[in-house]
């Protein structure tokens, strides 16, 4: 499972997803997305407990985006690759 954290989840008004295989991945994907779209120099100690506490597992798929399946998608995910849109997502 990977590692997911949205900007939505912490209280941004974001789409924003940054999925990756470690903790410290997702961390610096957020943190490079943070400084470009929100202006953000320095994160808090405060939102970084946010941040974790918002993280959770789940399959990230790459493509010219990053588009995330929910854990609770995996497994069907897991079971029939290429068949996404008629799988339980």
């Amino acid at each position: 499972m990977d590692k997911v954290l949205r900007c939505r989840d912490v209280g941004v008004d974001c789409d924003f997803v940054a999925c990756g295989a470690t903790e410290e991945e997702v961390f610096r994907k957020a943190g490079e997305h943070a400084q470009t779209a929100h202006h953000v120099n320095e994160v808090s100690k405060e939102m970084m407990e946010k941040a974790r506490a918002a993280m959770y597992e789940g399959i990230c798929v790459t493509s010219d985006t990053e588009e995330m399946i929910s854990e609770e998608c995996s497994e069907c995910y897991e079971e029939c690759y290429d068949c996404l849109d008629e799988c339980c997502c």
